[in-house]
């Protein structure tokens, strides 16, 4: 099955403050209709990509090209039809709900006031909201503000809709609500979302691709689920923070010789006699009280117990003092009931350890 079209494509775009780097020479192409998270730490550059998008910011070098519209470079932010959702909101206190959704609609003077009424009434309501519409924004909750920004964007019918850490300012039970209702909206509208973040559970629940930046380079692009299990570099690895990270010499047939022992990795590849590292999943290991025998099988000893919800997080520490963590249902763990200090054995599959691709290859 063919990838869909790019909408928006970005060659070689770059960005210098002075002297400074914000983004060195990127190509992206954002595929119409797909969610796409741009996520990184702070200073790598995701937010001066969307600002360059959105047109608040002009490249140094590069084009950006929209489908049907060709080069907008040098567009002005109005002629881009690409709304942008702040993490601000930045709604205007002095209007009501509804005059706030109408103000985007007002400055595209195709619409009656009734036309332009309808429309905004009517995205209020597909957000929950509209029984709001003559309340001031300082009557609003976060998560009603919130819904407020997307309607107004959303209101506008663009083809691509820009958010800046929209749900960082909400508590996690918020966020969680707006995750499934973005999710919702981006099913139901076939509308591409192009979306900044730093936080990993964000992108990872909500987003089609994810393309992960530092220092103003994108380190890799894929779905989820290709970033946490074979991330492109050890930046990646200790990013996503899902992994414990091993370093040793490669014996051949997969065997990688660490100071914690001899292990097996057969995801990815490592040359005989070379340097390799690789990646143990937290939530791929096995824990017993007592040796099984296992390829793969290391003594540790158990630090903390971090319970989070669905899972709880272990920390291990191995003899030469390299944590190991492990991610377990309670349902699992309550057989064994760890204490801090106790010895146990940790185990995994040789086929779940990947092999980071050595640096510059």
């Amino acid at each position: 099955m063919l990838a869909p079209a790019p909408i928006l494509t970005l060659e070689k775009i770059t960005k210098r403050f002075g002297a400074a780097v914000a983004l060195h020479p990127t190509d992206l192409e954002i595929r119409k209709g797909e969610f796409i998270a741009l996520m990184g730490p702070s200073g790598c550059g995701k937010t001066t990509t969307l600002r360059m998008i959105a047109g608040l910011e002009t490249p140094s070098d590069g084009r950006i090209l929209l489908w049907r519209r060709d080069d907008i470079t040098w567009a002005p932010p109005w002629e881009r039809d690409m709304p942008l959702v702040w993490q601000s909101y930045a709604l205007f206190p002095f209007l009501t709900v509804l005059q706030n959704v109408e103000f985007g609609l007002k400055q595209k003077r195709r619409f009656t006031t009734p036309e332009r009424r309808k429309r905004a009434m009517d995205w209020l309501e597909r957000l929950g909201i509209a029984g709001f519409a003559g309340r001031r924004i300082d009557q609003l909750s976060g998560g009603q503000r919130q819904r407020v920004a997307l309607a107004r964007a959303l209101a506008l019918e663009p083809e691509i809709l820009l958010l800046d850490e929209p749900l960082s300012a909400l508590d996690a039970h918020l966020r969680l609500q707006m995750q499934s209702e973005l999710k919702r909206l981006h099913r139901e509208l076939g509308i591409t979302f192009l979306y900044v973040t730093h936080n990993q559970s964000e992108a990872f629940a909500m987003a089609d691709r994810v393309a992960i930046l530092n220092a103003g380079r994108i380190q890799q692009i894929g779905s989820a689920q290709e970033i946490y299990r074979a991330p492109a570099n050890r930046f990646v690895a200790e990013f996503v923070g899902a992994s414990t990270i091993l370093s040793g010499r490669a014996a051949g047939d997969g065997w990688i010789e660490t100071p914690v022992g001899r292990f097996r990795a057969l995801a990815g590849a490592a040359a005989a006699g070379g340097e390799a590292t690789f990646l143990i999943p937290a939530d791929r290991v096995d824990l017993s009280p007592q040796p099984t025998g296992a390829e793969n099988e290391v003594a540790a000893r158990v630090e903390t117990e971090e319970f989070t919800g669905a899972f709880v997080t272990i920390m291990l520490t191995l003899a030469d003092g390299t944590e190991l963590k492990v991610q377990k249902q309670q349902s699992d763990l309550d057989a064994l009931a760890l204490e801090p200090g106790a010895t146990v054995h940790a185990r995994w599959s040789a086929d779940v350890a990947y092999v980071l691709p050595q640096e510059g290859s």
